[in-house]
């Protein structure tokens, strides 16, 4: 009977860690502590049975058995802290005197060797997991980076190029975030996005009161892109297949002799006028450069006139609203 409720109480408590690491925001965190468990129940394990022993050969009867009247303080840390270093292979322990004691400390060794190395090498693993997406991202820096070097692409360019992983990283922590949430069914991936983004493209001034069905279309379309200080977004006479909605920064409109026309903050559009052909063609109208580090969500010509299809009514709104 007490076997059988140590089993349940076992069960249990792999059940509760399992549910602990779903719901947890850093689940590596409960399996170290999960891990650091197991060895201390192992360790709690091997304390009883050396206490055990000593017990049934008779406590003091030896060097090797506990000895309650040589040691102070509680027994069970005493036992504790010899199981601990047995386990460990720290040495330094008392020699057996007979077969039962030889068995016993063979079986202690042998458990510290396989088992806590197996455990240890469980608490690695999940630290190397818990890393793989800074790995990850590292790796395909160095990739990239060590490929301009090969293609001796001018230093500037190169350290533009670091700058820019540096700033991803810091703002994205990874390469392309819509790739992350693909595998989820598409109408969980348009809650989360529409969680993430509805209010911000609600407050564009091109898309104020529009239909609800249209901006949630148009946010699975959208394409999350970064741009260094100094960088044109979009110059005059480009033919315009994007869109742009200023996310976060700022970006400056200049003429071609970098006179400074206007300053676009968060929630501007830019671009719309060529997408929308409404100069008579599709060519850009002003120069755009990023006044800073600026994140921008990118809408495609392609993308946008497939939305529209199923809202031409939203569409002619719109291209009253872009003139």
């Amino acid at each position: 009977m007490n076997t059988l409720k140590v089993f349940i109480q076992l069960k249990t408590s792999w059940e509760f860690f399992d549910r602990c690491d779903q719901a947890a925001r850093s689940g590596y965190v409960v399996r170290v502590i999960r891990t650091m468990i197991y060895m201390l129940f192992l360790i709690h394990v091997e304390t009883c049975g050396y206490y055990a022993i000593s017990v049934y050969e008779g406590l003091g009867s030896n060097d090797w058995v506990f000895n309650p009247n040589t040691t102070k303080g509680s027994a069970y840390i005493r036992c504790f802290y010899l199981a601990t270093k047995t386990a460990t292979s720290i040495g330094n322990n008392p020699r057996p005197t007979n077969q039962l004691e030889y068995l016993f400390m063979t079986i202690y060794w042998l458990s510290g060797v396989f088992i806590f190395a197996l455990l240890i090498g469980q608490i690695r693993d999940i630290f190397e997991s818990a890393n793989s997406v800074k790995s990850s991202y590292q790796k395909a820096q160095d990739a990239t980076l060590q490929h301009l070097q090969n293609l001796n692409v001018p230093k500037n360019l190169q350290d533009k190029v670091r700058d820019w992983f540096n700033y991803n990283w810091a703002q994205q922590k990874t390469l392309n975030e819509n790739l992350l949430v693909d595998v989820l069914p598409t109408k969980m991936k348009t809650d989360l996005f529409i969680s993430v983004h509805y209010e911000t493209l609600s407050k564009v001034s091109l898309f104020q009161d529009c239909d609800r069905s249209l901006l949630s279309d148009l946010i699975l379309k959208l394409m999350p892109v970064i741009f260094l200080p100094g960088d044109y977004i979009c110059r005059i006479g480009e033919v315009g297949t994007e869109m742009y909605i200023i996310m976060h920064g700022e970006v400056d409109v200049v003429s071609e002799d970098g006179t400074i026309l206007a300053t676009l903050a968060k929630g501007k559009v830019f671009g719309e006028i060529s997408l929308m052909g409404l100069s008579g063609g599709n060519r850009r109208t002003a120069n755009v450069r990023s006044k800073g580090y600026s994140n921008v969500f990118v809408l495609s010509k392609y993308d946008f006139d497939k939305a529209m299809q199923e809202y031409p009514s939203a569409y002619s709104l719109l291209k009253k609203r872009a003139q």
